[in-house]
């Protein structure tokens, strides 16, 4: 990926930039890991995790959304296009692995995280919290799409930030009693 692939409209009158038709802002990488630091810092890691993957799956399935509306995409191919989106955009690259839309489950992997990349890999935890909600809250999109009931989940279960050589995120059903609730 030598130059970014993703095309950036500038608002003359508001600066507001835009791609696919949403609001952006270009960021620093150690804005949002020193933000996510400093929430872990002031309320504890768990409750980030669980804070950061919420409003990822929330923010996912808004965008899947809203791009599927847009671009006249389908679920699977919401889903792909998230994907290249977020690599395009600098979070890493981003594979999705495997897919099986009937089951409910995937395989998606991370090469060169940001996250994983700002906190370092002596840090020997996951730290990817955003891709988990964000990787759940595309697939869910994927699931509505299919018209397939049940609650997406996903769990980090190889972080490069715990030494992996990547990271490396599986996508499964929850039991409703489990799942986290998005509004």
């Amino acid at each position: 990926m030598p130059a970014p692939e993703v095309q950036i409209d500038v608002e003359a009158e508001t600066g507001i930039w835009r791609t696919d038709g949403l609001p952006m802002i270009y960021t620093p990488r150690l804005f949002l890991v020193n933000m996510q630091r400093g929430m872990e810092e002031a309320m504890g890691e768990a409750a980030v995790r669980d804070m950061l993957y919420r409003s990822s799956e929330r923010s996912a399935v808004q965008w899947c959304r809203h791009q599927a509306a847009e671009q006249g995409l389908g679920g699977e191919e919401v889903l792909r296009h998230y994907i290249r989106r977020m690599s395009q955009r600098g979070f890493g690259q981003v594979e999705l692995a495997a897919l099986d839309v009937a089951a409910g489950t995937g395989t998606l992997l991370v090469r060169h995280s940001a996250f994983a990349l700002g906190y370092g890999p002596e840090t020997g935890r996951a730290v990817c919290h955003i891709f988990t909600g964000s990787f759940a809250g595309g697939m869910r999109h994927v699931l509505e799409a299919a018209g397939v009931a049940g609650e997406p989940v996903c769990e980090e279960v190889e972080c490069a930030a715990a030494g992996a050589p990547l990271c490396r995120f599986e996508l499964r059903l929850a039991a409703m009693a489990e799942s986290p609730p998005i509004g």
